[in-house]
């Protein structure tokens, strides 16, 4: 397939619409998120050398917030003005993104498990150290390239006869397919996940009084920000996908309308999750150096002070 060539004169027309906010609030996440993930990733690989598995998970959560962010050129250009690259690339592009949102996810979720088997069963959880706990990464990495191949699917260039310019968007054969391919996305990636975010949290709050925390108090509540900051950006957009689903249902003309314009802010807010996480890392720097030390294997972890 040859190279997609649009008009530079039509190109001009989507700053004057609703595609502009949102390409500004991802180059805002881009350039804060970026160096703010480097950082990240350079403090835990130098600074933290332990066998904590919390730190292994927040390492994992900052290179996939990393490897989202560096996407985020492309779809700012081709938001403003067109999508000039071929049909391949719009797949594999939206693949790699899709890969790496849902690693997020995934890590997230892990986090909230290995807090609650750490802190109420240390050595249960002690037996996964080293193996396990590779195992447990690289199928993390598994499951979101499985979960992300939708996109190979859906994906594709289209001609938007409005704009004169080619978009890279999702296409679908049927209304069928679409509500089919929202309604998996969101009860993938939205309510198992934080289903389970909320009951190990919940039971863990409620069976563990704060003083058996032994040193990792801090580092739960680092893992429960990053759990909360997630579940903020990222459920307005699993809202608009609910809301096309019924529009497809109802057959609503506006609610289609508005939902495929609140997309595109919804899915510029997601990214700015990935620039929060930098941050929370940052203001609690000092804790994780007490707490990442590889205290989560030892039989009296729970007696030591927090």
């Amino acid at each position: 397939m040859q190279h997609l060539n649009t008009s530079t004169s039509n190109s001009t027309v989507s700053w004057n619409t609703d595609r502009v906010a949102p390409s500004v609030i991802m180059g805002l996440c881009c350039l804060v998120g970026v160096p703010g993930n480097i950082a990240v990733i350079v403090v835990i690989v130098r600074r933290y050398r332990s066998k904590n598995f919390t730190l292994k998970l927040m390492l994992n959560l900052a290179v996939s917030d990393l490897l989202s962010l560096i996407t985020l050129p492309v779809w700012i250009y081709t938001w403003l003005y067109g999508w000039v690259f071929q049909r391949l690339t719009c797949k594999l592009i939206a693949y790699f993104l899709y890969c790496n949102l849902y690693s997020n996810l995934l890590t997230v979720t892990m986090m909230s498990v290995q807090r609650y088997l750490a802190v109420l069963y240390p050595q249960s959880w002690a037996r996964l150290r080293g193996m396990g706990e590779r195992v447990l990464l690289v199928t993390m990495w598994g499951l979101s390239g499985v979960l992300a191949s939708s996109m190979i699917v859906v994906r594709d260039v289209v001609l938007d006869k409005d704009k004169g310019q080619y978009s890279c968007v999702r296409t679908y054969r049927s209304d069928g397919e679409k509500v089919a391919v929202l309604f998996i996305e969101t009860l993938l990636a939205f309510v198992i996940p934080f289903s389970i975010l909320v009951t190990f949290y919940f039971c863990l709050h409620k069976k563990v009084k704060q003083t058996a925390f032994f040193n990792s108090q801090r580092m739960t509540r680092l893992v429960t920000s990053i759990v909360v900051t997630f579940f903020i950006f990222w459920s307005p957009f699993h809202v608009i996908n609910v809301l096309k689903m019924s529009s497809v249902v109802l057959k609503s003309k506006s609610l289609q309308k508005f939902s495929e314009t609140a997309w595109y802010i919804t899915g510029a807010l997601t990214f700015i999750n990935s620039c929060v996480d930098p941050f929370l890392y940052a203001f609690s720097s000092r804790n994780l150096r007490q707490d990442a030390q590889p205290s989560e294997n030892t039989a009296d972890a729970s007696t030591r002070n927090v």
